[in-house]
């Protein structure tokens, strides 16, 4: 079992479906266009990362299970394990957030369906993409995409050209999930702006024939973008290090809680039962295990969880917690 894969496969697969996907764009009286789009652009994205991998020999095949079939790595783990072989002149973080967008957006097509105006977001999106995709292919496989096709997507279905800076700056009212996609591109813009990162690999305006005539800047659109109610449910492909979203050990979640809380002494045992008695080793928002050192690390949620919690909660963890050990050393631990 070649746990590779084939490189040259991968990417040639992954050139049609680009290309299949562009194809489909710029036939605009195809029902369910953007979608069908999204799908093969993402999908594209996925096989290239992998034949990058597989380039340069990281395994794209998972550890295989006794009674399962073989499974590769997904999008953002694709992602993760090219990282290392991105050119240089295209950063990395600004083109995995605009993968990470398109992937809200394909997640989300049931909440976005009835509001044809995103159609010149996921434009701007899907635009720039495709300029990173080329870029990369030419850069790692030394393969040019324009020469096989013409890679721009054509605007037909719009009245006006797109801009979706114009569209993002306005002040407008929009559903709640579609609202909190539009916080996250400006979030998203700022976040790349603060960090000295190229937004032009984010999201652009393009004229037609791909000559770029204006970056996005978070100063163009924050003042357009607002908070909704709450209503509906927003899935975001976001990946997320946990070594910052769970940064504590038990030692230091303990030093942070403090020596006591309502009265209750906060030690390693009140903590072990408190995890224990509400399950909270099994809840990401609180703890995560790293599976390299089996060990666990905790969020600054947990800090502010157990300085919330009464007295009696904890006395009362510790005692279950005290019963619950003494019962398995009388089976002999199990």
């Amino acid at each position: 079992m070649n746990s590779y894969g084939s490189y040259k496969s991968l990417v040639g697969n992954s050139i049609s479906a680009m290309l299949a996907g562009i194809e489909i764009y710029n036939k605009p009286r195809i029902e369910y266009r953007n979608e069908c789009f999204v799908i093969l652009l993402l999908n594209s994205w996925e096989l290239l990362l992998k034949g990058i991998c597989s380039k340069n020999k990281v395994r794209i095949f998972k550890p295989k299970k006794r009674g399962e079939p073989y499974k590769t790595l997904n999008l953002l783990d694709s992602l993760e394990s090219a990282r290392p072989y991105f050119p240089q002149g295209i950063h990395f973080k600004a083109v995995e957030e605009n993968i990470g967008r398109l992937m809200d957006y394909r997640n989300n097509a049931v909440h976005f369906y009835n509001d044809s105006s995103l159609e010149v977001v996921i434009y701007g999106l899907a635009q720039t993409s495709i300029v990173n995709y080329r870029d990369i292919v030419l850069n790692v496989f030394g393969k040019d995409i324009s020469s096989e096709t013409n890679i721009a997507l054509l605007p037909l279905s719009f009245t006006v050209p797109p801009d979706p800076i114009k569209f993002l700056g306005r002040q407008s009212k929009h559903p709640a999930p579609i609202s909190e996609f539009l916080k996250i591109i400006s979030d998203t813009t700022s976040e790349l702006e603060r960090e000295g990162i190229d937004t032009g690999r984010f999201l652009t305006v393009f004229k037609v024939n791909l000559q770029s005539t204006k970056k996005i800047a978070s100063a163009d659109i924050v003042a357009g973008v607002e908070n909704a109610p709450d209503s509906g449910v927003l899935l975001v492909s976001k990946k997320i290090d946990p070594n910052k979203t769970h940064p504590f050990t038990q030692k230091r979640v303990i030093k942070k809680v403090g020596a006591k809380v309502d009265g209750a002494i906060i030690n390693t045992r009140s903590v072990q039962a408190l995890l224990w008695k509400y399950d909270l080793r099994v809840d990401e928002h609180y703890c995560w295990k790293n599976d390299n050192t089996n060990t666990y690390q905790y969020s600054h949620d947990l800090v502010t969880w157990l300085k919330k919690l009464k007295s009696q909660n904890i006395e009362q963890a510790r005692d279950e917690y005290s019963l619950h050990i003494k019962k398995k050393r009388a089976k002999g631990g199990s």
